[in-house]
C-alpha cells in the first residue's frame, strides 16, 4: 500500500525573515513526539581497522616514514605535514596512510593544488589536543583543515577523535559568563573549495564544535560516515554544508548536541539518502538571512531517514530583515521517533540575547 504524503506549497512574505518559496513533499510516520533517553541506529557505524603489512612503494606514504610515534603522546602535526607535502607534489596518485594507533596533531593546514589524485586512508586514530589554549595565536576556526585540493579520497575506517570536552565547558551555552567562547565556533573538520571529494567509511567523534564542514565544495560524495557526540555538546553540529554544490550523503549515522545536518549560505543540489540521526536537532535548513543578508538554498532532497529523540525534525530557519530563498526542499520516506517538533518553518528565527525587532519585508 502506497504512504500517503502531504504536499503543501508556501510561499511567504510580509514581514518575514527571508522572502522564501518552498515546495515540501514530505512522507512521514511519527510513532511519538516525547523525547526519551537512548537511541539504537538501525545504520552499523563503520568498523576501524588496519593495513596488514607495510608496501614499500613512492606511491604509499606512511606516515611513520616521516616521523610519526603513532603514541598519542608525542606531537605528530609535522609528519602528517611532511607527509602531505611528498604526497601534494607526487604525480603518481599516492596514497598516504595512518596505520593503527593514535596520532596526536594540532591545528593543520594540508592544501593544494596538487599534481595527482590522493587518497588519504585512516586506519587508526587522529586525536586533537585537549587544551584550547593549543590554537593560542592561531585560528580558532580550524583543526582539520583540507583547502583548494581536487579528487582527495578520505578512507580507511578509521576515527577523527576532536577531543571536545574542554571547549564544550567553555561555550557560552554552557558557560553563560564565557563572552570570548560564544565567538568561536571551531570546526574539527574542514574541506574547503574541494572539488570531487569523497570520503567513506570513517567516524568523527567528540568535535570541538562543527563536526564535518564543507565550504564552497563541489561534487562531494560522503557515504558510511559516523558522526557521534553527546546530546549536552554545544554547537556540535555532524555535518555542515555551506555555498556548496552537488553534495551527496547517503549511509550515515550522526548524534551530536545540535543538528545532525546544517545547509546554509548559497548551497545547491544537496541529496540526502538514508540516514540516521539522534539525538540532536534534527535536519536543518539555515539560519539563513542574518544581519539582512542575501542567502539561498536550492534543490535538497532528504529520500530515507530515521531521526529518533531529536529536538527538531525537518526545519527551515530564516531571520528577519534578510532576503534570497530556500526552494525546491523534497523530504520524503522519513520516520521519526520521539521527536519534539516534527515540522518546522520559523522566518522569526532569533538566537539572541536580545530579543529581534520585527521588521518589514
Amino acid at each position: 500500500m502506497k504512504s500517503p504524503e502531504l504536499r503543501c506549497c508556501c510561499s511567504f512574505a510580509g514581514s518575514c525573515a527571508v522572502s522564501v518559496v518552498v515546495a515540501l513533499s514530505i512522507v512521514l510516520v511519527i510513532t511519538s513526539t516525547h523525547c526519551v533517553e537512548g537511541f539504537e541506529s538501525g545504520l552499523q557505524l563503520p568498523r576501524s581497522g588496519f593495513l596488514n603489512g607495510r608496501v614499500k612503494s613512492n606511491r604509499v606514504l606512511f606516515i611513520h616514514d616521516f616521523g610519526a610515534a603513532g603514541d598519542g603522546v608525542g606531537n605528530d602535526t609535522q609528519a602528517l605535514k611532511d607527509c602531505w607535502e611528498v604526497a601534494c607534489s607526487s604525480p603518481k596518485r599516492p596514497r598516504i596512510v595512518v596505520p593503527a594507533g593514535t596520532y596526536l596533531v594540532h591545528p593543520i593546514v594540508l592544501s593544494g593544488p596538487c599534481k595527482s589524485k590522493i587518497t588519504f586512508s585512516i586506519y587508526g586514530t587522529i586525536v586533537a589536543p585537549q587544551d584550547p589554549d593549543a590554537w593560542r595565536g592561531l585560528n580558532r576556526r580550524r583543526w582539520l583543515y583540507f583547502s583548494k585540493i581536487n579528487h582527495l579520497s578520505v578512507d580507511g575506517g578509521g576515527t577523527i577523535n576532536g577531543m571536545g570536552e574542554q571547549w564544550w565547558a567553555n561555550s557560552c551555552k554552557t558557560n553563560k559568563t564565557n563572552l570570548r567562547g560564544s565567538k568561536t565556533m571551531l570546526q574539527a573538520l574542514t574541506f574547503h573549495r574541494c572539488k570531487d571529494l569523497k570520503v567513506t567509511d570513517l567516524r568523527v567523534v567528540d568535535g570541538q564544535q562543527m563536526h564535518m564542514t564543507m565550504t564552497n565544495c563541489v561534487r562531494v560524495s560522503l557515504s558510511q560516515i559516523a558522526v557521534m557526540a553527546p546530546a549536552s555538546s554545544p554547537n556540535t553540529d555532524g555535518i555542515h554544508i555551506s555555498s556548496s554544490r552537488g553534495i551527496n550523503v547517503m549511509n550515515t549515522t550522526i548524534g551530536t548536541g545540535d543538528d545532525c545536518i546544517s545547509i546554509v549560505g548559497h548551497s545547491s543540489r544537496i541529496n540526502i539518502k538514508d540516514i540516521a540521526c539522534g539525538p540532536g536537532h534534527g535536519i536543518s535548513i539555515g539560519s539563513l538571512g542574518k544581519s539582512n543578508s542575501t542567502a539561498s538554498v536550492k534543490s535538497v532532497s532528504v529520500d530515507g531517514a530515521f531521526l529518533s529523540n531529536t529536538q527538531n525534525g525537518l526545519r527551515i530557519k530564516t531571520w528577519q530583515g534578510g532576503s534570497g530563498e530556500a526552494s525546491d526542499i523534497n523530504f520524503q520516506n522519513v520516520l521519526m521517533e520521539n521527536v519534539s517538533n516534527p515540522i518546522i518553518i520559523n522566518q522569526f528565527y532569533c538566537d539572541s540575547k536580545i530579543p529581534c525587532a520585527n521588521q518589514l519585508w
